[in-house]
């Protein structure tokens, strides 16, 4: 039993959660430890996610202009130079448009919640199981979180996230610069790590996982623009009110893959539930559509099978980490998960 592979497997997978746990316990270890990795994790998967986004750019220019760090500053400046013109000429749109819809939130969450109960009270009347979720309390939990975050800052806790945001801001560009300028000495450091003659093996499995995640990022980001635009325009057809911030929202979280259109259109489904039960069918409607879109014509055609991952697996993973990470987690679960497959398949657990 002791050389089953296995067993083995299992062993150090019990043994690497006991040295997790057993760290866990020093609370004057772990938590500087916890408190960097938060400063700095979220630069570097932004730093990334930029990267796999910046990278063609830079080596279009490396091409013509022969100097890397040249191409990466001119790169740099058109993507300021588009950040400025959209704050110019759409700017003040897209703030009106987001504080209109916090504000329409906050004066109308009698109203959201009583439209949800009535919802629920519906469906707990014709599906008897779901009485024992107690869905009222937590739906009205949830929407009064949202709320007390969105209203009630104060002066402390507001200086204190806008100075992490200002650090977080700050170390990006560092590391998008240094990650497109020394992308080739990165992985050849790692391959550096092994031995000589693991070095091809690790070449090919670095390649894949960089070609994976190219193709991932940028044609995921490709399905959340097209989808945003679908949803705006079927929320323009209906007249739904800030059709535009709801839009960006459900771009935003259409990057998560499968939840998130789901997750994207719920503020206008509150919306909609404080106006007519119209409005409701017709934003309903709008969902029913951009699925179906997604689900059949743009992932398909921009997407296809490059990651050959099972819907079923990618639902999973997403929904595993909303629950552990939340949203912000769950952006990054299907590449993180692409990743450890990638890593398992070429070495398993710990090596082979």
């Amino acid at each position: 039993m002791f050389n089953d592979r296995f067993f083995k497997i299992a062993l150090k997978i019990i043994l690497i959660l006991l040295i997790i746990f057993l760290a866990g316990q020093i609370p004057y270890i772990v938590d500087p430890i916890i408190k960097v990795l938060s400063l700095v994790l979220f630069p570097l998967l932004l730093g990334g996610f930029l990267y796999y986004l910046l990278r063609p750019i830079v080596r279009f220019l490396s091409i013509r202009i022969k100097y890397k760090s040249l191409a990466i500053l001119i790169t740099f400046l058109l993507v300021i130079t588009l950040i400025i013109f959209i704050i110019y000429f759409g700017g003040s749109i897209i703030y009106g448009e987001i504080r209109e819809l916090i504000k329409y939130f906050s004066l109308n969450y009698a109203s959201i919640k009583v439209s949800i109960n009535k919802i629920i009270e519906f469906g707990n009347g014709k599906l008897d199981f779901l009485a024992n979720f107690n869905l009222q309390s937590r739906a009205a939990d949830f929407i009064q979180g949202i709320l007390d975050k969105l209203s009630n800052y104060n002066l402390m806790g507001t200086f204190s996230s806008l100075t992490n945001f200002g650090t977080i801001i700050v170390l990006i560009p560092f590391v998008l610069f240094y990650f497109l300028k020394d992308d080739t000495k990165i992985s050849q450091a790692i391959i550096s790590f092994f031995a000589d003659k693991d070095e091809k093996k690790v070449e090919k499995v670095l390649k894949e996982i960089d070609q994976v995640l190219a193709a991932y990022i940028s044609s995921q980001l490709l399905v959340a623009l097209l989808l945003g635009l679908a949803m705006f325009i079927g929320f323009l057809i209906i007249g739904l009110p800030n059709s535009f911030a709801l839009a960006l929202i459900a771009m935003i979280t259409s990057l998560i893959p499968i939840l998130g259109p789901t997750l994207g259109i719920l503020p206008a489904l509150f919306i909609a539930t404080t106006s007519n039960w119209l409005m409701l069918v017709k934003v309903l409607i709008v969902l029913a559509i951009s699925q179906y879109l997604e689900g059949n014509l743009i992932r398909p055609l921009i997407q296809g099978e490059k990651l050959n991952i099972h819907p079923l697996i990618v639902l999973f993973v997403v929904l595993s980490s909303i629950l552990l990470f939340g949203v912000v987690g769950a952006l990054f679960a299907v590449p993180a998960y692409a990743v450890a497959r990638i890593l398992v398949k070429n070495f398993g657990i710990m090596g082979k």
